[in-house]
C-alpha cells in the first residue's frame, strides 16, 4: 500500500497541527514535513528566489539534502504560496475532492446523522462551486465593441481603430511608425532637463 502524501490529508488535520503542534493528529513523518514546509513558505515570502530560499532552508535544517529542500519548496509553493501566485484551481480541487469523499463515506453508513452531514456538505459544495451565473458571458462581446489605439505624435492625439489597422496602406503604416520613432527622440537640452529633475 502506497504511503499517503501530505497533500492527501484533510485540511482540518493540517490546520489542527498548525494550531496545536503538541497534540497533532498527523503521523510523525508528516509532522516534520509540514513543519519544514511552513518554514520554507516563510523563507519564500522573504526570498522569492527558490535557489536562495533552498540555501537558507538547508542552513536551518542541516540534516536534509538538496533534493529534499527543493521538494519542500515545491510543496510550500503549492500549499502556502503568496497571493499573486496562488493556485486557486489546485485549492478548489482539493476542497471539492475532500467534500466528495465525506459525502461518499456518509452514504455508506446511511444514518440520520450521516444524512445531515451530507446536506451540510452539499451546502459546502455549493459554496465552493458557486451558483450558476444568471447571464452567461457573451462570446461575441468583443465583436460588439470598437477598440482603439491612442497615439500621441507631437502633442497631437490620433485614434486608430484596431480592427482597421491591417487595412491601412503600407506607406501610411511606415509614416506612422517613423512619426512615432521621431517623436520619442529628445535633443540635448531635453536630456539635460530630464537629468536635472
Amino acid at each position: 500500500m502506497a504511503r499517503k502524501a501530505l497533500t492527501d490529508h484533510k485540511y482540518e488535520l493540517i490546520k489542527a497541527h498548525i494550531l496545536d503542534p503538541e497534540n497533532s493528529p498527523l503521523p510523525a513523518e508528516h509532522q516534520a514535513l509540514l513543519d519544514r514546509v511552513v518554514s520554507m513558505s516563510k523563507v519564500l515570502d522573504k526570498n522569492p528566489s527558490v535557489i536562495q530560499a533552498v540555501a537558507i532552508h538547508r542552513s536551518k535544517y542541516r540534516d536534509i539534502g538538496k533534493t529534499t529542500a527543493y521538494r519542500d519548496a515545491r510543496i510550500a509553493k503549492r500549499l502556502y504560496n503568496s497571493l499573486h501566485e496562488f493556485d486557486y484551481d489546485f485549492w478548489l480541487t482539493w476542497i471539492i475532492n475532500d467534500i466528495l469523499k465525506n459525502i461518499e463515506q456518509c452514504r455508506k453508513h446511511d444514518s440520520y446523522n450521516d444524512r445531515r452531514i451530507i446536506a451540510q456538505e452539499h451546502a459546502n459544495l455549493l459554496k465552493a462551486i458557486g451558483s450558476r451565473p444568471e447571464e452567461l458571458p457573451d462570446p461575441e462581446r468583443n465583436e460588439k465593441h470598437s477598440f482603439y489605439i491612442m497615439v500621441n505624435i507631437n502633442n497631437q492625439s490620433l485614434k486608430i481603430d484596431v480592427n482597421n489597422l491591417h487595412k491601412l496602406p503600407e506607406d501610411t503604416l511606415r509614416e506612422l511608425n517613423r512619426a512615432l520613432i521621431a517623436s520619442n527622440e529628445i535633443d540635448e537640452q531635453g536630456a539635460i532637463q530630464i537629468m536635472n529633475t
